[in-house]
């Protein structure tokens, strides 16, 4: 998929549907048994001068490595255990120094511990929003033909072009009006313009609506521009073909994605009405600019991967992307 423009030029990445199911909170996994999980969590799994490691600080630590499975098997888990035991001896040794009254360090403390509440809290408001109903999982369905009964799955070719500023007006003209990518490059190499090509293949959820919508009106070998950061980029249609996914198909992917809509509306809700229970007083220099409003007054939601890759409508679908373009 193409970088977005923002900071690494994709044009498009994902559906609308994925955009707005990167804003949500994502349905947290099966609850186990309060009581087992407890005991569980409390399991002591290493002591360091008699300090008590437990299985719950060990699950912290694990989730906090990238790419870390979560069903990573017990060579891995002791490895994290292994840096949980030298974290615990450089923080007794900080404790000796009196590091842990310093101004700096109480300060941090205390912001990683409101930090914690207020997610927590937010992720049980979350967690009370109610499911989505069948009536409203067939509307979102019947809603959004162009990514489910009109699916389609999109072959194209990607042209990157560097193309200086006082020359992208030409170049955009230019690939909007060539047959074939081959007349684009045979264009282009004339022009003394450097680019790079390569394939993509794109089903109909993974594209902004935008880009969906221009797709649908080119013919197999027409061009049509992307935004693009660093120059132009042009996209040709090489071919498309029909791909409907039926409701059956299409339902898990859309209850997560109408699941979490509803626990993002529910959270905004919370932030909008939270405020009129207190009284704010800005002070200092903050006294005199004028207020962010209602919907900064919660932190951002925690970001809470999905137990399956459903979680949006675009990942349900199974990617059809090269691994060149990833």
């Amino acid at each position: 998929m193409m970088r977005s423009e923002n900071k690494t030029s994709r044009a498009f990445g994902a559906a609308a549907l994925a955009t707005l199911a990167a804003t949500v909170l994502v349905a947290c996994g099966p609850k186990k048994d309060a009581a087992s999980a407890d005991a569980a969590g409390s399991e002591v799994v290493a002591t360091v001068d008699g300090k008590e490691l437990t299985a719950s600080q060990l699950q912290i630590a694990m989730q906090k490595q990238r790419g870390m499975r979560p069903d990573a098997g017990d060579a891995a888990a002791r490895q994290v255990l292994d840096q949980l035991v030298d974290e615990q001896i450089v923080a007794d040794k900080a404790v000796a120094a009196k590091l842990d009254q310093d101004p700096h360090v109480v300060a941090q403390i205390e912001a990683a511990r409101r930090d914690i509440l207020a997610r927590r809290f937010i992720e049980q408001v979350a967690e009370s929003a109610p499911k989505p109903t069948d009536d409203a999982i067939r509307k979102f369905y019947d809603g959004h033909p162009a990514m489910f009964a009109q699916r389609k799955v999109f072959t194209l070719q990607r042209t990157d072009i560097q193309a200086p500023d006082d020359r992208r007006p030409e170049v955009d003209a230019k690939v909007q009006s060539v047959k074939s990518s081959d007349e684009l490059s045979a264009w282009l190499k004339a022009q003394k313009l450097a680019f790079t090509t390569k394939p993509e293949q794109d089903a109909s959820e993974q594209l902004p609506p935008n880009v969906l919508e221009k797709l649908d009106t080119l013919k197999d070998g027409q061009s049509m521009v992307v935004p693009s950061q660093f120059g132009v980029t042009a996209l040709t249609l090489v071919s498309s073909a029909a791909a409907p996914k039926p409701l059956a198909d299409a339902r898990p992917a859309i209850e997560q994605f109408l699941s979490n809509q509803g626990k993002r509306e529910l959270v905004m809700g919370l932030q909008r009405t939270l405020r009129k229970d207190v009284k704010v007083d800005y002070k200092g220099r903050f006294a005199a600019m004028k207020s962010a409003g209602d919907e900064l007054a919660m932190p951002a939601p925690p970001s809470i991967k999905p137990a399956t890759p459903a979680a949006s409508v675009p990942a349900a679908a199974a990617s059809q992307n090269t691994p060149a373009q990833k």
